[in-house]
């Protein structure tokens, strides 16, 4: 695999991510997880003809299992759960969307009627963006007149002066999406966007995020498929390495300190029974042991 940043190619992980939502859509068509019908049109050629097949999809889930075991559950139930999150917030009351390290979300067209009356900003590496964007005309898909790109790096620009350009309102009631971004930013970037969002001026705006959870070497064989996990990435994801994780026990106190406090938290086995549509449900099985869900809201 290539080694080149994704500040010069599109995220390599934004695709997978992409691919897993197509798979989800073909084989579990009828259930939240499989509710992203278009995100076929973000992957290659290739793989979209692979995956007609059933066998090949099935080939898929398995060699996910092998390298990354409980990443394909991962991926599904965080898409029934940020698809929920958001639902509920445009039905309380937020005007304004705010996706930050968008990859290839579906959302804007998938929840048009109800994203219609609220203004929409996507942020994400220009490389991504651009690809997002080719994709987009050759499937025929119209975007939005209500929602803006803004590229970012989040490493390396400030997310004040971005959302500003692109026209976002400090005072309006709005829903954050933050999906699969902050494992991979480093802490000053990860801290920098909380206390973006606590200092929103609207209490009832809110954050949606996902997290990985601090493991220490000597507990690591009591997480599922963390440890597989992390020689995956060692060997095979080297452009886009973890760099951001918290411990579990001390989450509410640091996002206390930017501001913010937690609404809901999900572990491990929380995600598996309120965000998969029952437990085993066709061979799913279980959900990576690091990864958490999480919703906050500004306290000032």
């Amino acid at each position: 695999m290539s080694k080149t940043s994704v500040e010069h190619q599109h995220s390599d992980t934004a695709e997978v991510a992409a691919g897993y939502r197509s798979v989800a859509c073909k084989e579990y068509p009828e259930t939240t997880i499989g509710a992203d019908y278009l995100a076929e049109h973000f992957i290659s050629t290739s793989h979209k003809f692979l995956i007609k097949f059933g066998f090949v999809r099935k080939l898929g889930i398995v060699k996910s299992r092998k390298f990354t075991p409980g990443g394909f559950k991962y991926v599904l139930a965080r898409t029934a759960f940020f698809d929920q999150q958001l639902l509920n917030a445009l039905g309380n009351g937020a005007k304004q969307l705010v996706i930050l390290g968008a990859g290839f979300d579906t959302r804007a067209y998938r929840f048009a009627e109800q994203c219609s009356g609220c203004k929409i900003i996507e942020l994400d590496i220009a490389s991504t963006q651009n690809r997002k964007k080719e994709c987009l005309l050759n499937a025929g898909i119209a975007i939005p007149k209500n929602r803006t790109f803004a590229s970012i790096n989040f490493n390396l620009e400030s997310l004040q002066d971005v959302l500003r350009e692109a026209g976002y309102d400090n005072a309006v009631q709005t829903v954050f999406l933050w999906e699969g971004v902050s494992m991979y930013l480093q802490q000053s970037a990860v801290e920098a966007t909380l206390q973006f969002v606590g200092a929103c001026k609207n209490t009832e705006s809110l954050l949606v995020f996902d997290y990985i959870a601090t493991i220490a070497d000597s507990e690591v064989d009591n997480y599922y498929g963390v440890k597989t996990w992390r020689e995956t990435w060692a060997r095979y994801r080297q452009a886009e390495p973890f760099k951001f994780t918290i411990d579990d026990s001390q989450i509410a106190s640091y996002l206390e300190g930017m501001g913010l406090s937690i609404k809901s938290h999900l572990k491990e086995r929380e995600i598996e029974e309120r965000c998969l549509p029952q437990p085993g449900y066709k061979n799913l099985g279980r959900v990576a042991g690091w990864f958490r869900f999480l919703t906050v809201s500004p306290t000032c």
